[in-house]
């Protein structure tokens, strides 16, 4: 087995491209499905961290803009900015969908590992074979359980306009 350091975030370098068993590195289906979700959780915590920062950002800038005695456009343009940002954090699910991303991407890296190692279930002849299904498996639960996340948030929603519907009529 061969191994290779994690070079600070370059996937091209990390020890799942680079690790080999008995000479064959690991399936290549394997590799893709971890490479996207690995470039998901990053992108997923970018766009989580700038909403965040915008928002603390914006609601930090109000009282600032208030004692400075701006002008109430001002004021409230900051408010409605912090408003936008943490709608759109919300709404896409970006704290939700870099959790998920990234519980997916460790979970194919254990049973790269546990491949690697020849640890059960990868001990016998059908290794490859196993891992493949196994990662597939995975990345199938992951995909199923954004759907009903989404569908969730979808329905809340919907419930939402409804009740609010009624309350006008």
């Amino acid at each position: 087995m061969k191994w290779a350091a994690d070079t600070a975030g370059d996937l091209g370098k990390h020890w799942m491209v680079t690790a080999e068993r008995d000479g064959h590195a690991l399936p290549v289906t394997v590799i893709a499905r971890w490479r996207w979700y690995k470039k998901g959780s990053r992108r997923d915590r970018l766009r989580y961290g700038a909403m965040e920062i915008a928002a603390l950002a914006g609601s930090a800038a109000i009282p600032v803009a208030a004692a400075a005695h701006l002008d109430s456009v001002v004021i409230a343009a900051l408010g409605a900015f912090v408003l936008v940002a943490t709608g759109v954090r919300t709404t896409f699910g970006l704290h939700e969908n870099w959790v998920e991303h990234s519980q997916v991407g460790y979970a194919i890296e254990r049973e790269a590992a546990l491949f690697l190692h020849s640890s059960p279930p990868y001990e016998g002849a059908d290794a490859i074979q196993v891992l493949v299904a196994r990662v597939e498996t995975i990345a199938d639960e992951g995909g199923q359980q954004w759907v009903r996340r989404r569908l969730t948030v979808e329905r809340s929603r919907q419930a939402d306009e409804s009740s609010q519907k009624s309350t006008v009529n």
